[in-house]
Formats: structure tokens, sequence, C-alpha cells
């Protein structure tokens, strides 16, 4: 695809939602990686991965300086356990940088003010213990990530496409969803409508004789 198509692509899952996905397909769902605040609206970007390999997490600024504007960071930090690698800080860092999101496998700390910052943070949950100054060996950026839940295997690539929203994370291929957009687009309006319908008459105190007419 041309980086036209890309971004068409892009701002086409701008209007869908990640139930939308979730419908028609369960590939690239990390099923438990949250939002830390309300995430209003849907958010697309192109992936850049690191992937930590030890308490030493300098590669989480040299991606932060790498990662275009409208980038989603993708932070595989299964090796810190319940230690965090990310919290305040870095998120201003990456709101100067104007990424899209952060997606952390592992931990988030300073929840309080990535709230007021109202970036969006995925994470799998939140850790007062957090990581310092270390000499280990540094990570690796735009490395492929493996993501583990249960017997679910998903393999995280620099240039995927990830679509967050309130309800979770998608993370699919260019290919993938190039082929689900078309089917994604005609649920999407179809369900609106639907919803429509009902959110209308439920306003105007309508419902009975809506549902006389089904």
């Amino acid at each position: 695809m041309t980086e036209i198509d890309i971004n068409h692509l892009i701002d086409t899952y701008k209007e869908i939602g990640t139930s939308t996905i979730g419908h028609l397909t369960r590939e690239g769902y990390l099923p438990d990686i949250k939002a830390l605040n309300p995430c209003t609206a849907t958010i697309v970007g192109r992936v850049l991965t690191v992937q930590l390999t030890s308490d030493n997490t300098d590669v989480i600024n040299q991606a932060l300086i790498r990662a275009a504007p409208n980038d989603v960071l993708c932070i595989d930090a299964q090796i810190l356990g319940v230690t965090a690698c990310w919290g305040a800080l870095r998120t201003c860092a990456a709101i100067y940088e104007k990424l899209s999101a952060v997606i952390i496998i592992g931990q988030a700390t300073d929840s309080v003010q990535i709230q007021q910052l109202d970036f969006p943070v995925f994470a799998q949950g939140i850790s007062a213990v957090t990581t310092f100054k270390s000499n280990q060996a540094q990570g690796r950026l735009a490395s492929d990530i493996v993501y583990r839940f249960g017997k679910q295997t998903t393999t995280i690539r620099s240039g995927d496409i990830a679509i967050i929203d309130n309800d979770g994370v998608f993370i699919l291929p260019i290919d993938v969803a190039q082929q689900l957009s078309a089917d994604c687009q005609k649920k999407h309006k179809a369900d609106e409508v639907k919803f429509q319908i009902f959110f209308d008459a439920y306003r105007n105190d309508r419902l009975d004789k809506l549902f006389e007419n089904q």
C-alpha cells in the first residue's frame, strides 16, 4: 500500500469502534490491556515497538525521539513483572512528540497525573514500583513483540495498525486491517442506524411505539 492508502485506512478506522472489529475477528486483540483514563474516541495509528530485555528502559527514550507524530508506541515490559516503566514524565514527552497513544504490555504508574494529562495510556495494570537508572543491557527498538494471553499468541510488529478505544485494543497488520475494513464499515453503519432509532425513541419517551412496530 502507498502512504496515501495507509493514511486513508487509518482515517477509516477512526470511525469504527473496537467492538465492531471484535464482532468480526479476535485476531490482534489484546485482552488484558485497558485504558488508564476514559477514551471517548477511537484512536488509530501506526505502531512503533519497544522491547525491554532488562530493567534498563533507556530505549523508551530513544523510541520517543524516533517516533513520528500520530504513532502509537507499544512497549513490551513483560520482563519487568510488577515494575512500571511508564509514568507522568514520559507521558509529557509523548505529548510533546505528538504521539497518538501508548500501549504498555506491563505496568504504568502516576495514574492520577496521567489522567490529569488526558493522554491515552493503555496498560495491563498500575504499580507503585518503578524502574530506576540501570547499567543492564538496553532493550530493542522496532523489534517484534510476542504477546501471549491464555492460548492466544499475537505477534506485534512496527508498522502495524493500532485501533484503540475505551473497550480495548486491537493491533492488526496492514493487510488484515485492509481486508476487514469494508465489513467493519458496513457493520458500524448498520449498528449506528439501529442505535440512533432506539436512542431517539428513548429520548422522546416513545419506546412502546417503537417496539409495537417490530
